[in-house]
């Protein structure tokens, strides 16, 4: 029996979301590639993530064709860079602008339609 104090941190999440109105949720979430995250890093709501071409999710760059998204939900990578995380992510959504993470015009244009700046 192990009876030393755990000690664990919350932390409140910002919303992103100017209204839930046409909100539309990614079914079963994304993936994340653990290579391309910092291991043991939070990664906040609304950073935007691109689809890789082996179906994993990883932080948006200019040059990506993936198909983009925002992740909807804090979450934290894992200990190890082998192990992949599951995020939810908004396939659409009306977001507020400046709560995003990673959000080019580059981004904004490879989304079309899907996202709407507040």
């Amino acid at each position: 029996m192990n009876l030393n104090p755990r000690v664990k941190e919350y932390s409140s999440q910002v919303e992103i979301l100017y209204s839930t109105k046409g909100a539309i949720e990614k079914v079963g979430g994304i993936t994340m590639d653990g290579t391309r995250f910092t291991v043991n890093t939070r990664v906040p709501a609304g950073t935007a993530v691109s689809i890789q071409a082996n179906g994993l999710a990883k932080p948006w760059a200019d040059a990506d064709t993936g198909t983009p998204y925002l992740t909807n939900h804090d979450v934290v990578t894992a200990d190890v860079t082998t192990s992949n995380v599951v995020v939810g992510a908004w396939a659409e959504a009306l977001v507020v602008g400046s709560k995003l993470n990673g959000v080019t015009p580059a981004f904004k244009t490879a989304a079309g339609g899907r996202y709407r700046y507040y």
